[in-house]
């Protein structure tokens, strides 16, 4: 019993993680005053719990370690929403918000690839680094979103850009507001190598993917694997969000999971030892990033995914589940808006299923016929799915009646195309004709995929898809 005591000891961080996520989504889109008033509360009451659990000496005192816990998360729950008071002081006196109905001129980053949308055109996440032009110009950073349509298609991350554009009105309140590209960019600065690399792959798996697949199905090899969704048709894109699997061409802890539970499972198959499977997991993570590209949310399903697969081999839960809690953590303290969102949400939801539930319900599906490690896999493939599925139900992703039976259905076929074709993706640069095969042999998963949206998308009931 002795060697579990530092696990369950680490499952404390659960408790301020919880509170800081808490915050930081009730204080989204509040008046910095608002946020700056609930901090000062919260800091008074880990103050007030502080100081209660130091008066103890009694002996009916007050429950000190309770009170120190309580101290803690109204402490980072205090600074949860003191961040979150800054960031909207940041955005209101940011030059774009009160330029909402105006043209302007901007230079920027291109910080992500683009993706299409329903209604025409490409969303481009950028950075806006100057805002104006001449003597108007102001110099002030803000993560926003751009549709364009023409000259705006394969920038790659990194690309320094200046284009005049109409500045929208914002989602919901508390959000940036977007622009409307009204000119093609004149790009200004070069990407480095973290944003070619990235760009040089998925040119390539779209030729490989043309190679080796027909029809739809050439573009939705490079949708699911590096979330390339330029190559998949609106009437396919409107049947895999009317079923409730358009999170699949997203990518996701559950990425990072298969990929890496692939390598750790061929590595214990050939006999590695637990080290060398832990070095062979943490190269194929690298490989993957440098593969879909070091964007936020590819860098964010690697640590997540991460850990889940560290705690599945590790045979621990208490460890990895403080890490995950720590990382949620430092991400809504640095990137609040990024911590609320969906994205990351299904990340943090698929990686504590893993921690918890992957070793017991392995355990459960083992059977004399079914070696250990095909069941690990399974397991992992199972509980990561099934604990997306409440998250993307309540994030509206999947409102459909048809949604659960459809994510369960496809859920054999998404770890083969996963690993498949992030193997093809891989060797695509150096070995295409390799590639080609890899992709060929995702055909019979792909298929499946695509038939099982167009069935959930027909049936009665399912939601109609809306432009956007």
């Amino acid at each position: 019993m002795g060697p579990r005591a530092p696990a369950i000891r680490d499952l404390r961080l659960v408790s301020p993680t919880l509170a800081v996520f808490v915050v930081t989504a009730a204080t989204v889109g509040v008046r910095p005053s608002m946020a700056l008033a609930v901090a000062v509360v919260l800091l008074v009451g880990a103050v007030v719990a502080l100081v209660w659990s130091a008066s103890g000496g009694v002996e009916r005192g007050p429950d000190h370690p309770a009170l120190g816990v309580l101290a803690v998360v109204c402490a980072v729950g205090a600074v949860a929403a003191g961040v979150q008071a800054a960031r909207a002081y940041a955005l209101a006196a940011h030059p774009l918000p009160a330029a909402v109905g105006e043209r302007t001129g901007i230079e920027a980053e291109v910080t992500g690839f683009d993706r299409p949308v329903r209604s025409g055109g490409v969303m481009v996440p950028v950075r806006v680094e100057v805002t104006g032009s001449g003597r108007s110009a102001r110099q002030a950073d803000l993560d926003v979103v751009l549709l364009a349509r023409q000259g705006w298609r394969g920038l790659p991350p990194g690309t320094r850009v200046r284009a005049s554009v109409a500045v929208l009105e914002p989602l919901s309140s508390g959000d940036p507001p977007a622009l409307r590209a009204l000119t093609p960019p004149t790009v200004i600065g070069q990407p480095g190598a973290a944003g070619r690399v990235p760009a040089a792959v998925r040119q390539r798996m779209r030729q490989v993917s043309a190679r080796a697949l027909e029809g739809e199905l050439v573009g939705l090899l490079p949708s699911f694997v590096l979330g390339d969704e330029g190559g998949v048709s609106t009437e396919t894109r409107d049947d895999f969000r009317a079923a409730g699997l358009s999170h699949l061409a997203a990518v996701s802890g559950a990425n990072t999971t298969y990929v890496v539970g692939a390598v750790l499972l061929v590595a214990a198959g050939v006999g590695v030892g637990r080290r060398g499977r832990i070095v062979a997991a943490g190269l194929a993570l690298a490989a993957f990033v440098a593969v879909v590209g070091p964007e936020p949310a590819v860098l964010r399903a690697a640590g997540t995914g991460a850990i889940g697969l560290a705690a599945l081999a590790a045979h621990r839960t208490g460890r990895p589940l403080a890490a995950l809690a720590a990382i949620v953590l430092l991400v809504a303290m640095l990137d609040p808006m990024t911590a609320t969102g969906a994205g990351f949400v299904l990340s943090v939801a698929a990686t504590a299923a893993l921690v918890l539930a992957a070793r017991p319900v392995a355990e459960r599906i083992r059977r004399t016929w079914m070696p250990g490690r095909v069941a690990d896999v399974l397991a992992v493939c199972v509980v990561a799915h099934v604990a997306t599925l409440p998250v993307l139900a309540a994030s509206g992703l999947e409102t459909g009646p048809w949604a659960l039976p459809a994510n369960v259905a496809v859920a054999p076929a998404v770890p083969m195309v996963t690993v498949l074709g992030t193997l093809a993706a891989a060797v695509g640069p150096v070995w295409e004709d390799g590639a080609v095969l890899l992709a060929a042999a995702c055909a019979p998963a792909l298929w499946w995929l695509d038939t099982v949206a167009g069935i959930a998308a027909g049936l009665p009931g399912s939601p109609a898809v809306t432009p956007g």
